[in-house]
């Protein structure tokens, strides 16, 4: 686990596209919903991981840049999905995400491997189906 209090301290700070200039630092009273506390949450932890890869970068470049989230993105809205994928891609961040709803295939994530795990309760393991997309479309490579 990435451990950011021992190399780095920041303040988040929330800002509202709706009042330009304004800004709240992030509290337990800030006010937001769930999901805009999961969000931020996200990009709290996206950006404290591509700031230690890339101080990394100089001494380990073939170190990849993996970021592991299970059950992602739960609780924030679908078009949210796809922003942070975005953002994920901006990061240069190479991510592996589970979940039971999400596949992956946003227009702004130019490329994905996605397996899609099947389970039969009558039938002892799972059964996987692997796909790619490239952007645009969604392909099954192999049963």
């Amino acid at each position: 686990a990435l451990d950011y209090r021992d190399w780095f301290t920041f303040t988040p700070w929330v800002v509202n596209d709706a009042a330009p200039g304004s800004r709240r630092k992030l509290s337990g009273r800030t006010g937001l919903s769930q999901g805009e506390q999961r969000v931020l949450s996200y990009l709290v932890l996206f950006a404290a991981a591509a700031a230690h890869f890339t101080s990394l970068a100089d001494t380990a470049p073939q170190v990849p840049r993996l970021i592991l989230l299970d059950d992602a993105f739960a609780k924030v809205d679908e078009p949210t999905h796809a922003r942070l994928g975005r953002i994920l891609v901006d990061l240069d961040l190479d991510f592996v995400l589970t979940s039971e709803r999400l596949i992956g295939n946003w227009p702004d994530v130019p490329s994905l491997h996605i397996y899609e795990c099947l389970r039969d309760p009558h039938v002892r393991g799972v059964a996987t189906l692997h796909y790619t997309w490239n952007g645009r479309q969604r392909r099954l490579v192999s049963v």
